[in-house]
């Protein structure tokens, strides 16, 4: 996605006097994608079996992963060493192209960018006077849905020459990560079914100017079922680098009412920009195991009852 922005040089902020107007600096702003998600999708669901969820999954990420920008956050922050916010633009943007004109004095400036923030369920940006403590944080709640859309940002030195034509390249990288938990149809004489899916241990904050993660307060994100019990998947921010830093947790409601609960913990760390699958069994107990046994450990608790930590949701 292009979104075009004209910049002209030696123009005040806010006064009708565009005299001093000069040459134009040209700034492109560019959505960039790491993974190409369908291809991810295609490979990890192959069999003919799972070709349903795969599809499925394919109508849940595409408004997710299609490079869409919903709004567009522009901050031109002081290069002289008080990294004050001199101009910001905010506009919305619903398309994947767009050309206006911004006019802002001829000067040095360090330049972040973020783009569907403004209504996004999950996430929002606070502390945005000054360059480094600009940072998108995910809302303040013990349990969170998935977030509504994938974050993007970007962060770029703009050192404007006088009296040349510049023009910067500005790339928007995916902040957000998404994964799913897919249950893989096998032989079985009851019929347990999969209510909810939470995930733990994920950042719940990230710094634009440094592209830095932290966890500060973890909370809890509900996934989203995406088809008819056998696949949830949850657009959230990336884990840690550490291994076993993060949890899927599964509950499964069996036939006489009891419920199972799966904490799968993930020995490969989730990416920003990436769409992780994970594929499991469901057993006749309502266990949910492990297909990657390699990278992912299972602790399964028979006729788990609610300690208050999630709001399980049925139905």
């Amino acid at each position: 996605m292009l979104l075009y922005v004209f910049a002209t040089a030696g123009c005040r902020l806010v006064d009708d006097d565009l005299t001093a107007c000069g040459s134009d600096y040209l700034i492109n702003y560019e959505v960039r994608l790491v993974t190409e998600v369908n291809m991810v999708i295609d490979e990890e669901l192959s069999s003919d079996i799972e070709k349903p969820v795969a599809n499925a999954l394919k109508l849940w990420s595409e408004p997710i992963f299609a490079g869409y920008a919903h709004d567009l956050d522009m901050r031109f922050y002081s290069l002289d060493g008080t990294d004050e916010l001199k101009y910001q633009k905010q506009e919305i943007i619903d398309a994947t192209r767009k050309s206006y004109t911004l006019y802002i004095p001829r000067e040095n400036y360090r330049h972040l960018a973020i783009a569907n923030v403004t209504d996004n369920t999950g996430v929002e940006e606070v502390d945005g006077a000054k360059a480094p403590s600009m940072m998108l944080r995910q809302k303040n709640k013990d349990t969170l849905d998935s977030h509504s859309m994938a974050v993007y940002s970007a962060r770029l030195q703009m050192y404007m020459t006088e009296n040349e034509n510049l023009s910067f390249d500005v790339h928007l990288y995916m902040v957000s990560s998404a994964l799913a938990l897919v249950i893989v149809d096998s032989t079985r004489t009851k019929n347990p079914v999969l209510e909810s899916v939470y995930i733990e241990g994920t950042a719940t904050r990230f710094n634009v100017n440094d592209s830095a993660y932290a966890f500060y307060s973890p909370s809890v994100l509900r996934a989203q079922k995406v088809m008819h019990n056998r696949c949830f998947a949850c657009v959230t921010l990336p884990s840690s680098d550490e291994d076993d830093s993060w949890k899927v947790k599964g509950y499964v409601r069996n036939e006489d009412n009891t419920v199972t609960e799966s904490v799968l913990t993930i020995r490969r760390p989730l990416q920003a920009g990436t769409m992780r699958i994970i594929k499991v069994w469901l057993g006749d107990d309502g266990s949910l195991t492990p297909i990657q046994t390699a990278e992912v450990g299972a602790t399964i608790t028979l006729d788990w009852k609610d300690g208050g930590i999630h709001d399980v949701v049925t139905g």
